[in-house]
């Protein structure tokens, strides 16, 4: 987000000197704190849109990019605006402490606009992890497992999971993928279908599975396709 840019034009700190009227150094604060919360507000719509294309295209080699935009970039965008604004108040605000009211609400949008531009990136990188899977489906990797409920990882899910999770949370996803075996399916692993007759399930702290339906001559059966960061304020 442009938010990891200066937030504030240099020319109106002069005015926010010791020398300033204080009703003149108070509107000269405030007004430049709403153009920043301004320019916060045209980077998310810019970012949402730019997020929402990426995620219109269907094309996987997207999906790395704004993992990393989701996980790194955007709360080290977050760290250094949020650096800018303290910034600021070490120049003008501990002199003029009768602007440090005015500070708080821009601190609390530049931390929910990242968030919910993190937000932007998670729903278009699951529509592409979702389209990958309707696109390019595995075929078995190893001998189905289970006996209440049976399934078993693609030929494509290591790779995937390689690029979506870390060391740790690929053993939490085996962990919780054993669960699946079991008849009935643990209430808790929140199985439910996703847009495709796709499935998603927990796979272990933020993390989800995506899994697609499948069966042999022994019946029916998961495939486990795909996993990878997870955000609870979206909805399959």
């Amino acid at each position: 987000m442009p938010t990891s840019h200066r937030l504030f034009a240099e020319a109106w700190l002069a005015d926010l000197s010791a020398d300033t009227p204080r009703e003149q150094a108070f509107d000269t604060a405030q007004s430049g704190i709403e153009a920043a919360l301004v320019r916060i507000d045209a980077a998310l719509a810019q970012w949402r849109a730019h997020a929402e294309a990426l995620g219109a295209t269907g094309d996987p080699a997207h999906i790395t990019p704004l993992l990393r935009a989701e996980t790194d970039g955007l709360p080290q965008a977050a760290e250094t605006a949020d650096g800018v604004v303290h910034d600021v108040i070490r120049r003008v605000a501990f002199k003029r402490r009768e602007l440090m009211p005015l500070f708080p609400p821009l601190f609390d949008r530049i931390r929910t606009a990242h968030g919910e531009a993190a937000l932007h990136c998670n729903a278009a990188r699951w529509r592409l992890m979702v389209a990958r899977t309707l696109a390019d489906p595995g075929g078995p990797s190893s001998p189905v497992q289970g006996y209440g409920t049976r399934y078993v990882k693609s030929d494509r899910f290591d790779a995937r999971a390689l690029q979506s999770l870390s060391a740790a949370d690929r053993i939490r996803a085996d962990r919780a993928l054993k669960r699946l075996g079991e008849s009935p399916i643990p209430e808790e692993l929140d199985l439910r279908p996703l847009d495709g007759g796709l499935w998603t399930m927990k796979a272990g702290g933020r993390n989800r599975f995506i899994l697609r339906t499948d069966a042999d001559r022994r019946g029916a059966l998961y495939v486990v396709e795909d996993a990878g960061l997870w955000s609870a304020a979206e909805g399959p």
